[in-house]
């Protein structure tokens, strides 16, 4: 199959189509929309003001008209039969790959309209060029050599919140303020419903793109950047709503929306200043390429769970002394071994003080919390009755402890290379080692050195 033929054919179609309006004089008939849009917006990290407004809007619904037309004046085209066999012999294997299970021909012919309702929507709704058209059959012949295809999406964050109006991570990522025009939406006046109660206005939107042949990768990377923005500073960060783009030519829908947990809460919010731009995007990038490993390796598991413990404390809406034992258990996975059991309390609050003091941390009050942090822990463990009096124990010392188990990830997950068994030896040995000491010292001065001051926020 030639490119120039599916611009032939998409021409030849939206010709058909011109004559087919003028033949049959069609006007249109118009649909009534209302239009929800923000008249108002001011927000900050711990408030939102806003005032919204509706409008009745009239559009013209050329859904049956350019149904009819396929029905009568495509399908029966000879250049379209003849480019749907092309198509289904010479990628029948692609094919099945694309769309398992389904017949070959009808499949490409499905595909043809697609391509050619496509253009006609364009054409109906922003007017359309030649290289739109030769850009249209690019992408159709791409996707049908399984090339990867662009996904984009976009993410209403809560949690976060940025003074400056947008921070470009890189290439493919960026982080912005939320904008009136991202509230505006229209549905169609018979099915208009209030949205949910728990879709509240972002405190932040954040868009990704990413070039991939299998859309698992997508949510791979992404997963990886809000894990990032959650060790950036001690913060629940987390998609309330996500709206995916796909770039197709042969697919119908290429717009998908999907919502966030509802049993999240935004226990722990940030902002992000102007001052500290470059810090954080240089933290965002090398941490994602960081977490980049495979979750299933045994050399990995720990910091995997770890980092699972740590984002359910933070993101969970269950209550404190729940997040507080799933704090302590990730400080665990990092700093012990199966054969401290019985010692856990005490090797946990050394190792832990021992490593935080080379950050700059008080060590003697990081070992008397965690010491005190191990004993709720078993309370709870152990279903033991928690006192009101205890409750707020546990409610004033858990973001210390969870910023404790923030910071060992960050180091462990920056020093990976060298592993958790060897980094909790060399933490053992530099309690009674000089030169011990000063290898660890050297060990995290180089890994994330330039990250001090946001490891001890």
């Amino acid at each position: 199959m030639k490119i120039t033929d599916l611009i032939n054919l998409g021409k030849k179609a939206l010709k058909m189509f011109d004559d087919y309006i003028a033949e049959k004089k069609i006007v249109p008939p118009m649909r009534v929309y209302i239009r929800h849009f923000i008249t108002d917006l001011e927000m900050s990290e711990t408030s939102c003001r806003s005032q919204s407004s509706s409008e009745i809007i009239q559009k013209p619904d050329w859904a049956k008209i350019v149904f009819d037309f396929m029905e009568e004046r495509i399908k029966s085209l000879p250049e379209f039969k003849q480019l749907a066999q092309i198509i289904a012999k010479r990628y029948k294997r692609n094919i099945n790959k694309l769309a398992q299970g389904c017949n070959e021909k009808s499949q490409s012919a499905f595909w043809l309209e697609t391509f050619i309702q496509k253009l006609i929507y364009e054409k109906l709704e922003n007017g359309i060029s030649e290289d739109t058209i030769i850009e249209y059959a690019s992408l159709f012949k791409s996707e049908l050599e399984l090339s990867p295809i662009e996904y984009r999406y976009k993410h209403w964050l809560e949690g976060i919140f940025l003074e400056p109006e947008l921070i470009k991570i890189n290439d493919y990522v960026l982080i912005r303020k939320t904008q009136k025009e991202d509230l505006e939406y229209t549905k169609d006046i018979f099915f208009d419903t209030p949205r949910p109660k728990y879709m509240s206005i972002p405190s932040a939107i954040l868009e990704i793109t990413v070039i991939t042949k299998d859309e698992r990768e997508c949510q791979e990377y992404i997963n990886r950047i809000l894990n990032s923005l959650r060790l950036y500073k001690l913060c629940s960060v987390y998609p309330i709503e996500t709206i995916r783009t796909r770039r197709t030519a042969i697919w119908p829908e290429d717009l998908g929306y999907s919502w966030g947990y509802k049993n999240y809460s935004s226990f722990k919010k940030t902002t992000i200043t102007e001052s500290e731009i470059d810090t954080f995007v240089d933290f965002i990038n090398i941490m994602e390429q960081k977490l980049n490993f495979n979750k299933e390796d045994k050399k990995y598991r720990t910091l995997y769970i770890s980092l699972d413990r740590y984002n359910n404390a933070l993101l969970e809406a269950i209550d404190v002394e729940r997040k507080l034992m799933t704090t302590v258990m990730g400080l665990e996975s990092l700093l012990t071994f199966e054969k401290d059991r019985g010692e856990n309390a005490f090797k946990l609050s050394i190792r832990c003080a021992k490593l935080l003091g080379f950050i700059g941390f008080d060590v003697e009050k990081v070992k008397k919390l965690i010491e005190e942090a191990y004993s709720y822990r078993n309370k709870v463990v152990h279903g033991s009755y928690i006192s009101s009096e205890v409750r707020k124990k546990i409610s004033k010392i858990l973001l210390e402890i969870l910023n404790y188990l923030r910071v060992s990830l960050i180091i462990f997950i920056s020093c990976q290379e060298i592993g958790k068994d060897k980094i909790v030896e060399m933490i053992d040995k530099s309690m009674i080692s000089k030169d011990a000491h000063d290898d660890l010292k050297k060990l995290l001065e180089k890994n994330i050195g330039n990250f001090i001051k946001v490891l001890k926020e």
